[in-house]
């Protein structure tokens, strides 16, 4: 009978040593299956239906993003922020993370177009109406890519018609730290028009007039994308970049109007 009872005694001991290291085991393959990514402003909605896409396929698996101005990303990662991915709008805020050994080799994901969008009831109909006197201009600061961008564009268009970037920059009254704080100043009406994406436009669909810019005068954004080296999870970080090369990444961000490689 004695013995039985040492024999009961150990057995539940070692049940309940399996059920503590189980929980213990669950819980770690649980937090090892969460990716934090950094992307840039201008993604943001795209991304928040890819990671839905990515979690529904990954049963498990957790995507944060971190979303902002792809220069305060960059400066994030060098003070030592985490992440396990960075999307940047530009190459300018990724290859010196790449110069510093802070990511791997980037890769293209993808491109994008600029647009001038403008108020609904404003009376700007033309790329060329920006310049006009009295017009209330909204653009990213020239430290934001998309700010960047549109003073390219600018020059572009200067070098045919002289005089339209200094008449056209007389007529900025804010300059945004995010692509997406322009397109909301003009959806509100605090701004006549802006310079953003293409991508930009489309939830502010009914508030704005979209207005092309010539192919001739248009700058193309590229989308460098990479994996930060001290990423905790390399390979779950590199099935979520194949997922968005070629995966339904892809065509959920070509479905949102990027323009994808390949």
């Amino acid at each position: 009978m004695k013995d039985q009872k040492i024999i009961l005694l150990i057995l539940s001991i070692f049940l309940i040593i399996l059920m503590v290291t189980g929980c213990d085991i669950n819980a770690s393959e649980s937090s090892n299956k969460s990716l934090t990514v950094f992307v840039a402003a201008s993604l943001k909605d795209s991304m928040d239906t890819v990671v839905k896409q990515f979690e529904r396929l990954n049963p498990g698996v957790k995507i944060i993003l971190n979303s902002a101005g792809s220069q305060t990303l960059r400066t994030q990662i060098e003070q030592g922020a985490y992440a396990d991915i960075f999307i940047s709008a530009d190459e300018r805020n990724m290859t010196p993370l790449y110069s510093e050994n802070l990511v791997e080799a980037p890769k293209t994901l993808l491109y994008n177009k600029l647009i001038v969008i403008a108020y609904k009831d404003s009376s700007i109909n033309s790329f060329m109406d920006i310049k006009n006197s009295g017009v209330k201009l909204a653009l990213a600061d020239e430290s934001v890519p998309a700010g960047k961008y549109a003073l390219d564009m600018l020059s572009k268009i200067d070098a045919d018609y002289k005089g339209f970037k200094e008449a056209t920059l007389r007529n900025v009254v804010t300059k945004e730290v995010t692509v997406t704080d322009v397109a909301q100043k003009v959806a509100m009406g605090e701004a006549d028009a802006g310079i953003v994406y293409v991508t930009d436009a489309k939830p502010f669909s009914g508030k704005i007039k979209v207005i092309n810019i010539p192919d001739k005068y248009n700058v193309i954004a590229t989308y460098p994308a990479a994996i930060v080296k001290n990423t905790k999870y390399k390979t779950l970080s590199s099935k979520f970049l194949d997922f968005l090369l070629n995966g339904d990444g892809k065509k959920i961000l070509k479905d949102y109007g990027f323009i994808m490689k390949g």
